[in-house]
């Protein structure tokens, strides 16, 4: 019998059921040909997303998600772990009006806050679909935190570096510690003078950072302040524009509106990566956000979500099978249980709803 796979899944010694062909219809891989390892790689990259394999009944199994891809209990609880860390961090300034250098370096030894960033699929799944017990305002912090841990890798930035910017997203938000709980948990509509409360944060956590240890890091501080102005003038403190940003804050900037949108909040439904990386596009677009840094950031998200496993808007679960990364607002190809492939970049009427974690699959 013939099973359809998708490439992702292919394994040297697979005999080829039906003729691989390209689109202009010339034959790559001919029938009953047992697969290679060259044969497979010769394949990645030439818009092929499944392969027909001749197997015996007993070889059939329905398609099943790759642990590779999946969230498992090892990452949850350092997740918690840090969690609790950050939590004492920004509480303890709360109370005292310090940093506590100890719980700063606690949290960034390399089995903590590290682990966190060695998967960016990981870390991205955990994001959108993991329960957000406790304060908001820690968990943003340290899903921003972890984010930049994973986009310092992909912007190949030094060791020194990688650490400066993982520590200025875990405190981007230490300054809402000035800010009443009453007020940072509302969820009605805020006035104006109240939005303008709520945006001082920014001032009080770089105000907090000149005065702690970690006064000399200058990019970190920078990145505090300045990772809600916008490129084009509308962000605030200062209303800078993207040659008065640096460039800390125009990453974090990225960030923070990724994890604030991948949230379930009173207010606002969580998103999925292909609607962030819309609206992330169109503030591009817009002048908003620094092109060099999103592109990177949307680019890399999109291969890291290559093979994981999502959930449609119709119910159904499916595998990612391809995407084209060459455009950062191109939908996936994906792969029901069924084995049916739908092309989302070809139907209106479905799209993906979530990410998939290992007890959803």
């Amino acid at each position: 019998m013939l099973r359809s796979y998708d490439v992702t899944e292919l394994r040297a010694g697979m005999l080829v059921g039906r003729a691989v062909k390209d689109f202009d219809g010339k034959t790559l891989i001919p029938a009953n040909v047992k697969l290679t390892s060259d044969m497979i790689d010769s394949l990645r990259g030439k818009s092929i997303f499944s392969v027909y394999i001749d197997v015996t009944p007993e070889e059939y199994t329905p398609t099943a998600a790759t642990e590779e891809h999946l969230i498992d209990n090892d990452y949850v609880t350092c997740y918690k772990k840090c969690f609790a860390i950050t939590q004492n961090l920004y509480y303890g300034f709360a109370n005292t009006g310090k940093i506590d250098r100890n719980e700063l370096v606690e949290l960034l030894r390399a089995e903590n806050i590290s682990e966190l960033c060695d998967d960016g699929l990981k870390a991205v799944t955990q994001i959108h679909n993991m329960k957000r017990d406790g304060d908001y305002v820690i968990h943003h912090a340290l899903n921003v935190g972890i984010l930049s841990g994973i986009m310092a890798h992909w912007l190949e930035f030094r060791a020194a570096q990688v650490g400066e910017l993982v520590m200025s997203g875990l405190l981007s938000e230490i300054g809402k510690m000035k800010i009443s709980k009453g007020l940072l948990n509302k969820t009605e509509k805020l006035d104006n003078e109240e939005i303008a409360e709520v945006r001082k944060h920014v001032v009080f956590g770089y105000a907090a950072l000149v005065e702690s240890p970690l006064k000399k890091l200058k990019n970190v501080l920078l990145g505090v302040l300045h990772h809600h102005e916008r490129c084009d003038g509308s962000g605030y403190p200062s209303k800078l524009k993207a040659d008065k940003i640096s460039d800390f804050g125009k990453i974090i900037a990225i960030l923070d509106i990724y994890d604030a949108m991948a949230t379930n909040r009173a207010y606002a439904k969580r998103n999925s990566p292909f609607d962030i990386i819309k609206v992330l596009y169109g503030d591009v677009l817009a002048g908003k956000l620094d092109t060099r840094f999103c592109v990177v950031f949307m680019k890399k998200l999109l291969q890291a979500l290559n093979g994981s496993w999502v959930g449609l808007s119709d119910g159904q679960r499916a595998k990612i099978v391809y995407l084209d990364d060459s455009r950062v607002t191109a939908l996936p190809i994906v792969k029901t249980t069924k084995d049916e492939f739908i092309d989302l970049n070809r139907r209106n009427d479905i799209k993906v709803d979530a990410l998939l974690t290992a007890n959803e699959v």
